[in-house]
């Protein structure tokens, strides 16, 4: 007989035994320490991992007797706010949770220290202000230094009664450090100090026309934009750009007129308001007119002398730039002046001919006493006579050159501004002169 044989398999469940998780991060305590620069309050935060701890114990010491000592708690934010101290101390701040803890130690600022600061106006003067416990501090001592030697105003100052010391603009950026003293308290501080850039100068000057002028710094200008609007009739009114001069020309008014004239360059503008008028150009216009017609009168009066020095003295006088008023010009000598000056020419004597005319006539008269005999000398006489005639001569067409046609040499005529003219070679113009001319006949 057969006999089956059956193989039972057991099977057997093996249970794993669970893998524990890899160990978490260990749990860490932070405490960070600010102060506020607005109000000085020292606000404590307690975080545990970045996480804010509420009711963590914060404890504060200091050496220095700090009214914020003692024990606290932190809020909902893990924070703790404490009081600014009176002077600047260190404090050490201790936080702990669940057997966790952290500690720090900070400076901070205390309330009665000296504070500085330091502002620049838009004109580039810098003011430097002292206080303490927001009183201003006066006699403090103030050090300034510069980062380049180009900024003047380095050195020690005082504070005046205002807690204050104002310095000059730089003539260039410059960094400068400001250190005050005062008592056993030094603070410090250290800012960028910008130049100003100069401001522009608008000039307008009317002569024949009206000139127009742009500076910086007395640098001329150029390509700045020009604006010119007026109340009335005014041609140059418009839009202009100044040339490598920084001028612009504008034309003369034909009526009397204000212009306003604005300049812009370089973001920054500048604008002036004048008065034109027309009686400078009819001046100029009658005065041109004055002289052509005084040099015709000349020629019309029969005039054959040089003109130059009679038409260059017309026009000083006359020239409206010349008056008595205009700047640069010196005032005509007075009545009394003038007639001392006749005098003294009365002084003089007759002219050197003259008296050589009179001892020769001397000698004439001694010669002709000695009757007939002398015929020799008496010939002599007359040759010498003719040779001092030709000198006399000569030295009259000398002098009349230089000087112009004697004041006696009126021979009655008279010629207007017009051109009408008579023999005698008297000129008047219609500018208030009158002048005397010889007519060369």
């Amino acid at each position: 007989m057969r006999i089956k044989s059956v193989t039972v398999f057991v099977a057997v469940l093996l249970v794993a035994a669970a893998i524990p998780a890899a160990a978490s991060a260990a749990t860490t305590l932070d405490v960070n320490v600010e102060q506020d620069d607005a109000t000085g309050e020292v606000l404590v935060d307690v975080t545990s991992n970045g996480t804010a701890v509420e009711n963590a114990t914060v404890n504060v010491t200091s050496e220095a007797g700090y009214v914020g000592n003692g024990t606290y708690q932190t809020d909902a934010n893990g924070s703790v706010t404490l009081a600014q101290p009176e002077d600047t101390q260190n404090i050490t701040v201790t936080a702990t949770d669940d057997n966790l803890s952290a500690e720090t130690t900070v400076k901070i600022v205390g309330d009665n220290d000296l504070t500085v600061d330091v502002a620049q106006a838009d004109d580039g003067t810098v003011s430097i202000g002292v206080e303490r416990n927001d009183t201003a501090v006066a006699n403090a001592t103030v050090n300034v230094s510069a980062s380049n030697d180009s900024y003047a105003a380095t050195g020690n100052y005082t504070t005046d009664e205002n807690g204050t010391v104002e310095l000059d603009a730089p003539e260039e950026n410059v960094s400068v450090t400001v250190t005050v003293s005062e008592g056993d308290d030094t603070t410090t501080k250290t800012v960028d100090l910008v130049a100003p850039e100069a401001s522009l100068d608008l000039s307008v000057e009317q002569t024949t026309g009206v000139e127009v002028s742009l500076e910086r710094g007395d640098e001329a200008v150029e390509n700045a934009t020009v604006d010119v609007t007026s109340d009335g009739n005014y041609s140059g009114t418009g839009t202009y750009e100044t040339d490598a001069d920084g001028t612009v020309s504008l034309p003369a008014p034909t009526e009397n007129v204000t212009i306003t004239v604005t300049a812009t360059a370089d973001n920054d503008t500048v604008s002036e308001t004048v008065d034109l008028t027309t009686e400078f150009v009819e001046e100029e216009k009658n005065f041109g007119q004055a002289v052509n017609s005084f040099v015709e009168a000349l020629r019309a009066a029969g005039f054959n002398g040089p003109p130059g020095l009679i038409i260059s003295d017309f026009a000083t006088e006359n020239n409206p730039g010349n008056a008595d008023d205009a700047p640069g010009q010196e005032k005509k000598h007075s009545d009394d002046e003038a007639n001392e000056t006749a005098a003294d020419d009365d002084k003089r004597g007759p002219p050197e001919h003259a008296k050589n005319k009179g001892k020769k006539d001397k000698n004439n008269e001694k010669k002709a006493g000695n009757g007939t005999d002398n015929a020799n000398d008496a010939k002599s006489d007359k040759d010498e006579s003719e040779d001092e005639s030709e000198d006399s001569e000569e030295e009259r067409e000398d002098d009349d050159s230089e000087q112009g046609p004697p004041e006696n040499a009126n021979a009655g005529g008279s010629a207007n501004a017009n051109g009408n003219a008579n023999a005698g070679g008297s000129v008047t113009v219609g500018v208030d002169a009158n002048i005397n001319v010889n007519s060369g006949n």
